[in-house]
């Protein structure tokens, strides 16, 4: 009997099933919190929100009036969409900033006689994400063997600031083909939002350069903010290699075929010059005859 009571859910308890605030949000948008919970056979008396130890929100359903409450904290402001009941409550926050940022609990309570009581906590930070790929710049589509090329990358404006990569045909470019990375700073959103630029040197090479081979190579500049995985940026530029002696039998060709076209319009020249010279004659006769 005991055994089987154990497997019997227990009615009494409060708790918490589960928390959702993002761990990073960008500042332009709108975020959702949310938390849910079991509250058993519980009566639910409030369920209230903090930032770092701030009360800013509170459902209460027992209260006849004003069973959502919204409290002034620094960064924080509740939007009129938010939905609570004996299950969840889901708010939104509008209008971030920097000073958004911070420790959000959810705290859970029963009713009298117990006054149970269950808290989760999770952390938001907010940044300033890129909008648009980093910028690639200075690469040509056509190199020959010994040409330079000098390519930049810049990324977008953001914060924190990104990091930024090279790859050569899939092959992070080694450092030694890097110059120092150049950065600009402007503020916005109440951010220092910063836009970095990274140059790439090297010689058209396959001795010095092994990872140049003739035909074509696929360059990649990679942005990355770092701590947020899922905000990579890229953009990619394909440019073609040929050699001198494709570039020679190139030319060879082009005169061959330049020699050709002279030899045929000359031909034409003297044609025309025929016909003329013969309109000429048979006109000349044809009036002495007359």
């Amino acid at each position: 009997m005991i055994i089987l009571l154990s497997f019997l859910p227990n009615t009494r308890t409060l708790d918490i099933t589960n928390i959702i605030v993002p761990p990073f949000v960008d500042v332009r948008d709108v975020v959702m919190l949310s938390c849910s919970y079991n509250i058993g056979n519980q009566k639910l008396n409030s369920v209230k929100w903090y930032k770092s130890d701030k009360e800013f929100y509170r459902y209460s359903p027992l209260m006849s009036t004003k069973q959502n409450m919204i409290f002034n904290v620094e960064g924080v402001h509740v939007s009129s969409d938010h939905v609570c009941n004996d299950k969840f409550c889901t708010i939104h926050l509008d209008n971030l900033s920097n000073d958004t940022s911070g420790a959000y609990r959810c705290e859970v309570s029963g009713d009298a006689p117990e006054f149970k009581l269950s808290h989760e906590t999770s952390n938001m930070t907010v940044v300033a994400l890129p909008q648009h790929d980093p910028k690639i710049e200075g690469v040509e589509k056509n190199y020959y063997e010994g040409d330079f090329l000098f390519g930049n990358c810049t990324s977008d404006f953001s914060f924190p600031p990104p990091y930024l990569a090279w790859y050569i045909n899939d092959q992070k470019a080694d450092m030694a083909l890097l110059q120092p990375f150049h950065e600009s700073t402007i503020e916005a959103y109440g951010f220092k939002l910063h836009q970095r630029s990274l140059e790439i040197r090297f010689r058209i090479d396959k001795k010095i350069n092994p990872f140049i081979t003739d035909g074509k190579v696929h360059m990649k500049c990679v942005s990355q903010i770092p701590h947020i995985a899922s905000q990579m940026r890229e953009s990619n530029h394909i440019f073609y290699v040929s050699s001198w002696d494709e570039l020679r039998n190139q030319k060879l060709i082009n005169w061959k075929n330049s020699a050709t076209f002279l030899k045929f319009e000359s031909s034409k020249v003297l044609v025309i010059l025929a016909i003329v010279v013969s309109h000429k004659f048979l006109t000349k006769k044809f009036m002495v005859n007359s």
